[in-house]
């Protein structure tokens, strides 16, 4: 067949995770192919990834992305069904995903529920 292109991997795009291994092992990994060493907790696709039981500080990132968001928005311009039609169609599809992957700490709930409820009452998020 044809010259097919080989797929190459970007190494400067490319981390590598490991549980515990020694620093000599972990420095040859990263010699050999190139790919930096990642801890853990870090974001992909815009949530966070970790090992164990979800912790507030983990998704806290979340909730103040939609408390940023509800902020920059002209709530109090808004019909109260202006305002909720926002809510559940951009705020809702944030955290669909996430709640389907984690169980949201309890504070973390009520502080959202809070901040989308001022917001669609209000058009202010205090």
């Amino acid at each position: 067949m044809g010259n097919t292109p080989k797929k190459l991997i970007n190494a400067s795009k490319s981390k590598f995770y490991t549980n515990s291994i020694p620093m000599s092992r972990r420095l040859s990994i990263t010699s050999l192919t190139g790919f930096s060493y990642g801890s853990i907790p870090f974001a992909y696709v815009g949530l966070p990834l970790f090992k164990g039981k979800p912790k507030a500080s983990f998704m806290r990132p979340i909730l103040d992305k939609i408390q940023h968001k509800l902020t920059l928005w002209k709530g109090k311009l808004l019909s109260i069904m202006g305002r909720v039609q926002l809510v559940n169609s951009v705020i809702e599809s944030m955290l669909i995903y996430s709640f389907h992957i984690y169980r949201w700490p309890r504070s973390l709930l009520l502080d959202l529920s809070k901040i989308v409820r001022n917001f669609t009452w209000s058009g202010d998020i205090t």
